[in-house]
C-alpha cells in the first residue's frame, strides 16, 4: 500500500469514527436516535465512501472481536432491535460470501 493510499484509508476511517462518536453523543443527550437523523445519514455516507474505496470488513466480521458478535447473539434472544441487527449482519455476511 502506497503512502497516499494509506493516508486516504486513515482519513476514511477517521470520518467513520467521527460519525459514530456523533451518534453516540446524540444518543446520550436525547436518549434516542431516529433512523432519519442527519447523524445516521452522515454515518451511511462515511461507510459508503469506505466501501467505494475498497475498504472491507475484517475476517471476524463488522466487529473487531468475535466476542462482540457472541454478545449480540445473546442479546438478540431478549432484545428485538439486537435481533434485527443480527439478522442484517448475517444477511450482509451471506451476500458477501456469495459474491466472493
Amino acid at each position: 500500500m502506497t503512502a497516499p493510499e494509506a493516508e486516504n484509508r486513515q482519513k476514511l476511517l477517521r470520518a467513520v469514527k467521527k460519525e459514530v462518536k456523533q451518534i453516540m453523543e446524540e444518543a446520550v443527550t436525547r436518549k434516542f436516535v431516529h433512523e432519519e437523523s442527519s447523524s445516521i445519514t452522515s454515518l451511511c455516507g462515511a461507510v459508503e465512501a469506505c466501501l467505494l474505496h475498497g475498504l472491507r470488513k475484517r475476517a471476524l466480521g463488522l466487529f473487531k472481536l468475535s466476542s462482540t458478535t457472541a454478545l449480540l447473539q445473546k442479546l438478540s434472544k431478549s432484545c428485538e432491535p439486537a435481533a434485527i441487527v443480527l439478522k442484517s449482519l448475517n444477511n450482509v455476511e451471506n451476500n458477501y460470501e456469495a459474491n466472493r
